[in-house]
């Protein structure tokens, strides 16, 4: 099956974000849209070009282009993208294995130890204590990461 993929170019004009396609419409077809939050424009520009074309988003691909001040800054965008996807995964795995620590040492030690052993104040120690603990299925080791 083939799926259509569109190019979107996102700029900042005005104070606003502006996705404008550029690629994968009719000859003559234009689409531009103004956002007023960065987080806007990926469902934003996704339920456009449903409108415009009747495809369903998850029947095409957008390939994102980033350009401000004239200088096209796509792969830079991408990289800080995966960066913090990558910190978001992690920072969930180490909150998921901090809180299952926590449940596990704090019968066997006082609080204040396992807030010196953490690098917490006893006072977060304690707060974590009183949280859910996920199970250990939950949480879950991010992949190994391979820069492109």
């Amino acid at each position: 099956m083939h799926f259509p993929t569109f190019t979107v170019v996102v700029a900042r004009e005005a104070n606003r974000w502006t996705a404008t396609v550029t690629d994968g419409l009719e000859p003559g077809t234009v689409v531009n849209r103004e956002f007023e939050h960065f987080a806007e424009v990926d469902a934003g520009m996704r339920a456009v070009l449903h409108g415009v074309t009747g495809v369903d988003p998850a029947q095409f691909y957008v390939r994102w282009r980033y350009r401000f001040g004239g200088d096209d800054v796509t792969g830079l965008v991408q990289e800080y993208q995966e960066a913090h996807r990558i910190a978001e995964e992690v920072a969930g795995w180490r909150e998921g294995v901090r809180a299952r620590l926590v449940a596990t040492l704090n019968a066997r030690i006082s609080q204040r130890a396992i807030a010196d052993l953490l690098g917490l104040s006893h006072q977060r120690v304690n707060q974590l204590a009183h949280r859910p603990v996920p199970e250990a299925s939950e949480v879950v080791k991010p992949g190994r990461w391979v820069p492109y």
